[in-house]
């Protein structure tokens, strides 16, 4: 039987100002609202147009780059430890804990991403990129 794979996520952003210095912060007045969508990758993607892996173990070592120069990139931690996400090839600025998903459009010049998990720990994730 053949294997469907199905990625959906969600973006939710909440704009806000500050009137003045040590305010409070109040919700954007230009907006006044949430932005928010929804994308779903369909099977028709994934394949054709694209790299599905799933997983794929992450130790405490920096990982080779596991996605390279790509135009969108969905990266799950489906293991039980956090896994640090870097989008270069040194500085690790997005942590995923354990059920935590990061999906993004990047330039593809610079769509490089490496993984590791904190010392001592293991993990695994699954990852979506497409050109």
């Amino acid at each position: 039987m053949a294997t469907t794979y199905r990625i959906r996520y969600k973006n939710h952003a909440t704009p806000q100002e500050q009137h003045s210095s040590g305010d409070r912060w109040y919700l954007d007045s230009d907006a006044g609202r949430k932005f928010s969508g929804t994308a779903d990758l369909g099977s028709s993607l994934i394949g054709s147009k694209g790299n599905f892996e799933e997983n794929l173990a992450i130790t405490d070592e920096p990982s080779s780059a596991f996605i390279n120069y790509v135009d969108f990139a969905y990266i799950k931690n489906t293991g039980d430890n956090d896994v640090l996400i870097a989008l270069d090839y040194s500085v690790y600025t997005i942590v995923l804990s354990p059920g935590e998903a990061f999906a993004s459009q990047v330039d593809r010049s610079n769509g490089v991403f490496r993984a590791k998990c904190p010392t001592g720990q293991t993990s695994t994730i699954e990852y979506y990129s497409s050109v």
